[in-house]
C-alpha cells in the first residue's frame, strides 16, 4: 500500500523562507489591514513608505507559516491576527512612529456605490474628452451641466456632485471613475505589531497625541503644586517654594506688627491705606471735617485702588519689586493727609 505524498510546490518553500527571514531581520513586524485596496493604491502606499517601511504579501497560510519557522520569542501570538485581507509590514521604527506615519498617508481612489462621501465631491468644469452622444444625457441626469464644445462634452461649471456625508449612487460612482475623479482616500491601519519579543494591539500605539501632551501638561503643574503646597524641594521648584515663603513672611510681619526696616516701606503704605480708609468714613459722615485737598486724594486713591483690584489677584512674578515704586507713591500720599 502506497502512502500519498503531496508535493508542496517551490515557489511556495520559497516564499515561507523569505518572509521568515525577513520577520526575523526586522526590529518590528506588523500586520496591516488592506482591505479594499486596489492594485493601484497599494503602488501608491508602497511608494509613500519608502525608506520608512516595506510592506510584502502573501497567502495567510504562508504567513503562518513563516511566522512558525521565525522562531522567534513570543511571535507566535501574532498568528492569531492572521485573518481576512492582511499584509506583512517590517519596519526599523516602533509601532508608535509607524501607525502615526501611515495614519498620516492617504492614497486616492476611485468611490463604490453604496460608499458615504468624506467630503463634499466636486466635479470641475472640464473636457471629458467624450464624444457627443448618450454621455450627456448621464451627465444630465446626475445633474452635472454640459454641452458639445469642439467635437467633445464639456462640464461646463464646477458642480458638487455628492454632498458630504450622503450615499454615493451606483451611477455616480461610475460617472466619477469615468470622469478619473478619485473623491475617497484609503490609508493603511496598523492591526497589531510585533517588537522586543512582544505583540501589541492598535489599542496600545494608536494614541491621541494633543489628549496626551494635555494630560501630560496637567500631570506636570500637579507635580509643582504638590511640591509647593507640601513644601517638597526640587530643583525646579525651589525659586518658586522661596518666593512663596518669602510673600508668607512679608505677610506675617505686616499682621502681627513686627518691625523690620526692610519693610519699612510696607508699613508705611499699610498706615497710609488705613488712614485713607478712615478718611473716607469720617467723610461720609461730616465731610466738611477733610480738607478737600486731602479729599481729593481719598477719592482718587480709592478709584486707583478699584482699578488695580484685579492686578493685585495676580500671582507675583520677577517685574514683582516694581510694586516698591507704588509704595513710595503711597508713602506720599500720607504726608499729604496729615498735611
Amino acid at each position: 500500500m502506497s502512502v500519498y505524498e503531496r508535493q508542496i510546490p517551490q515557489w511556495k518553500i520559497d516564499r515561507v523562507e523569505e518572509l521568515a527571514k525577513t520577520i526575523k531581520d526586522s526590529a518590528m513586524v506588523g500586520l496591516v489591514n488592506v482591505e479594499g485596496v486596489g492594485a493601484r493604491q497599494l503602488q501608491g502606499i508602497r511608494d509613500s513608505l519608502r525608506g520608512s517601511a516595506t510592506m510584502k504579501m502573501a497567502r495567510n497560510t504562508l504567513m503562518l507559516r513563516a511566522i512558525d519557522i521565525s522562531k522567534l520569542k513570543g511571535i507566535k501570538d501574532l498568528k492569531e491576527y492572521v485573518k481576512g485581507p492582511v499584509a506583512f509590514i517590517f519596519s526599523g521604527q516602533d509601532p508608535f512612529v509607524l501607525s502615526k506615519f501611515l495614519g498620516e498617508n492617504k492614497t486616492a481612489a476611485p468611490a463604490k456605490g453604496g460608499q458615504i462621501a468624506p467630503k463634499d465631491i466636486i466635479v470641475p468644469a472640464m473636457n471629458t474628452g467624450v464624444a457627443p452622444g448618450p454621455f450627456i444625457s448621464e451627465l444630465a441626469a446626475l445633474k452635472i451641466p454640459s454641452r458639445v464644445k469642439g467635437g467633445s462634452i464639456h462640464v461646463i461649471n464646477d458642480t458638487v456632485a455628492v454632498k458630504e456625508g450622503d450615499v454615493i449612487s451606483n451611477a455616480m460612482a461610475q460617472m466619477l471613475t469615468r470622469l478619473g475623479i478619485e473623491p475617497m482616500e484609503l490609508q493603511l491601519r496598523l492591526v497589531v505589531a510585533y517588537t522586543d519579543g512582544e505583540v501589541m494591539t492598535a489599542d496600545s500605539f494608536e494614541l491621541d497625541l494633543e489628549s496626551l501632551f494635555n494630560q501630560v501638561l496637567l500631570g506636570h503643574q500637579s507635580a509643582i503644586n504638590l511640591s509647593v503646597n507640601r513644601g517638597i524641594p526640587t530643583t525646579e521648584t525651589i525659586p518658586i517654594i522661596i518666593v512663596k515663603a518669602n510673600m508668607e513672611a512679608k505677610s506675617l510681619v505686616l499682621e502681627i506688627g513686627f518691625f523690620s526696616p526692610d519693610l519699612l516701606d510696607h508699613y508705611l503704605a499699610k498706615a497710609n491705606a488705613h488712614a485713607f480708609a478712615l478718611a473716607a468714613v469720617v467723610a461720609e459722615k461730616d465731610p466738611e471735617a477733610i480738607p478737600s485737598e486731602v479729599l481729593g486724594q481719598v477719592q482718587a486713591a480709592t478709584a486707583a485702588s478699584t482699578e488695580a483690584a484685579p492686578a493685585e489677584e495676580t500671582p507675583p512674578t520677577e517685574e514683582e519689586p516694581e510694586e516698591e515704586d507704588d509704595e513710595g507713591e503711597a508713602v506720599a500720599g500720607l504726608g499729604g493727609l496729615f498735611g
